[in-house]
């Protein structure tokens, strides 16, 4: 037996365990809510179930001692109140603290959609990560729970048990560091295949592999269209020619146009004199209208080639007419309506009595007759012609 001399004894009682200091448990004996335990081979502790890791009764006895945290103590008999969880979260919050100094982008999975924001855990220890740091493209707010994202510690106070994280930041500084690879890797004059991310006013920005080029809405069509968002989509694939590259600034100018090739130049002989082609109504001016032949092919049919007493064409319908003029270098064709007069009849000009079919501006001859007509014969008839005020 192992006598302690008096001042052996005085000595411990002076010198405490101290609250978050680090301390050696041997299990002594199972008590209600918890365990007995001897710490560092001198003092009593007691050991909460709920403040135990995952390891099972028999696992514990087995293990025999375990390390924990002192979390405060002692009470009236002495004892201390140990966790080994408190002491986990600490050596979690030791890596945290490490992982916020030096900027690591860390991998996590969003546990839950709270107010405000996300629910996250790293390592056991719950973290915040409010809406106003979430850049999630294509993924809507109720899908946001258990996708796997990458953040960077914001705020920590261990104190007081805080953590805020930051995806946009994380998001936005792993998206540079792709766009510094991909700015080395293009060249103008390379033709990309690229999706469209975001479309404005002024055009279609395109993801270029983490670097986003942009395809100004003159260089999207050589027909005419009234918004980017008439032309393509997001998420959409287009293939377009990068025409300007400025590495500095990291900015990338794309062209559809380049890539179709100017359709004047594609012509041929496609058009010639006196050749019936069908196009749509794009535009109306005082002097005549203009009609869309194909994207980047316009043609002008001057009023003095349209039918005289005829309404112009209506905006965006589709007429027929002959090209009765062509001068591909000046880009110019002329059309004329004027030799097709009988096929551009106004429908609602239009009525159909039986098989015969008139034009209401025309007069209408009034008729009597008193002769009967034999069946399947032929007679003729002497008319008193009167025309319709």
């Amino acid at each position: 037996m192992t006598t302690i001399t008096f001042e052996e004894l005085k000595q411990k009682y002076q010198s405490k365990l101290e609250k978050e200091s680090e301390v050696a448990c041997k299990l002594l004996t199972k008590i209600k809510d918890g365990y007995l335990v001897e710490i560092n081979d001198e003092w009593e502790g007691f050991l909460h179930n709920n403040q135990m890791l995952s390891e099972s009764e028999a696992e514990l006895h087995s293990i025999g001692s375990l390390k924990a945290l002192i979390t405060s103590g002692p009470d009236k008999s002495d004892r201390y109140l140990v966790s080994p969880k408190a002491l986990k979260e600490r050596v979690v919050w030791g890596k945290l603290q490490k992982f916020f100094e030096e900027g690591t982008i860390l991998k996590v999975t969003i546990a839950k959609v709270v107010k405000g924001g996300v629910e996250v855990y790293i390592d056991g220890v719950r973290a915040f990560l409010p809406g106003r740091y979430i850049k999630l493209p294509g993924i809507s707010q109720d899908n946001w729970a258990n996708q796997e994202i990458e953040v960077l510690i914001e705020e920590l106070n261990y104190k007081e048990k805080n953590v805020i994280l930051n995806q946009r930041k994380a998001y936005e500084l792993e998206k540079q560091k792709k766009a510094e690879v991909a700015i080395q890797r293009l060249k103008e004059g390379d033709i990309v295949e690229a999706s469209v991310l975001r479309i404005a006013d002024f055009g279609v920005f395109v993801d270029l592999g983490g670097l986003d080029g942009l395809v100004p809405a003159s260089e999207l069509s050589w027909g005419r269209f009234v918004h980017p968002k008439d032309m393509y989509k997001v998420g959409q694939i287009l293939t377009a020619r990068i025409f300007r590259l400025e590495k500095d600034s990291q900015r990338v100018a794309l062209s559809v146009k380049q890539v179709l090739g100017d359709p004047w130049e594609q012509l041929d002989n496609e058009l010639s004199m006196g050749k019936e082609v069908s196009g749509k109504v794009i535009s109306e001016a005082a002097f005549g209208t203009f009609v869309e032949l194909r994207p980047g092919i316009e043609a002008l049919i001057h009023n003095s080639e349209m039918p005289e007493g005829m309404d112009k064409p209506k905006l965006h319908s589709t007429i027929t007419a002959k090209i009765i003029k062509i001068d591909l270098e000046q880009r110019k064709i002329g059309l004329s309506t004027r030799d097709l007069e009988s096929k551009q009849v106004p429908v609602e000009q239009q009525e159909t009595n039986n098989n015969y079919t008139y034009n209401k501006e025309e007069p209408v001859a009034l008729v009597s007759c008193s002769t009967e007509i034999p069946a399947e014969g032929d007679a003729l008839i002497n008319i008193e012609e009167n025309k319709l005020a």
